[in-house]
């Protein structure tokens, strides 16, 4: 980000960065390969008739302005989340665009159980659409596959891998960002993703929960709240989800909670 905003300082009248580099100023997660690309060059785009740029370690794009839009991002000129999307069409596979999509569509939370609103998101599935159908895209079969399965509620690539693992195993669609409450309508906290029809929740377990400690400590008090609540908590690891592990277990937990494979 360093080069990225040095080089802010001296883009061409007109000029802004896009593609991957766009992707890092906000903050979406890449793969480490298109990282690497990002970290050899810069990404740096000009509408229509401008010049782009030549400079050493810079990667000149021309775009149709009928088909970019630009926003500020802390000062530095860059495509909107929306067109960034659009245009990581040809560098990702499917899958890598639904997780980009994901992060773009996430709508935080504000405070603990407190919901934010569409407008804290960077963009929505409907101006990710927007975007794909500009105008011809490089890629474009790859967005419209992507779109079928963007949702609103992943907060993390691994949150999404672990969705499209439960569905593509034949598993009903979970909810995702669930609000967790006690029976007597205590609010527990909210989990990743969950089956409140069969009171199964899951949580999915980044690196973060092991090394931090507070983390860990608050994790085990609300695995025991769920559990004393008659929720069936399914704890999910990067391991377990890559072993196929995860889909087993959460596979045998909507099975006691009531979950049929013949009715579904």
């Amino acid at each position: 980000m360093q080069r990225v905003r040095d080089f802010a300082l001296i883009l061409p009248a007109g000029a802004f960065f896009s593609h991957a580099t766009a992707a890092v100023v906000w903050g979406l997660p890449l793969p480490l390969r298109i990282l690497r690309q990002v970290a050899r060059a810069l990404d740096v785009a000009v509408t229509d008739a401008r010049r782009g740029s030549k400079a050493a370690g810079i990667a000149g794009h021309q775009l149709r302005s009928a088909m970019t839009q630009t926003r500020v991002r802390d000062g530095i000129p860059v495509t909107s989340p929306a067109t960034t999307w659009a245009l990581l069409g040809p560098l990702l596979s499917v899958d890598e665009l639904i997780e980009v999509g994901d992060a773009v569509v996430h709508i935080p939370r504000r405070y603990g159980m407190q919901r934010g609103t569409p407008a804290d998101a960077l963009a929505t599935i409907t101006q990710l659409i927007a975007a794909t159908e500009a105008g011809r895209r490089a890629g474009a079969k790859k967005l419209r596959a992507a779109l079928q399965d963007i949702r609103v509620g992943s907060a993390s690539p691994g949150e999404t891998r672990l969705r499209l693992a439960l569905v593509r195993a034949g598993l009903p669609e979970p909810e995702l960002d669930v609000d967790v409450y006690a029976a007597d309508g205590t609010p527990i906290g909210f989990t990743e993703l969950g089956y409140p029809r069969w009171r199964v929740l899951i949580e999915y377990e980044g690196d973060h929960h092991r090394v931090d400690r507070s983390q860990w400590n608050r994790d085990i008090e609300k695995h025991a709240a769920c559990v004393d609540a008659d929720w069936d908590p399914v704890r999910v690891t990067l391991q377990t989800l890559a072993a196929g592990v995860a889909v087993a277990r959460v596979r045998a937990a909507l099975v006691r909670g009531g979950w049929s494979p013949d009715a579904a």
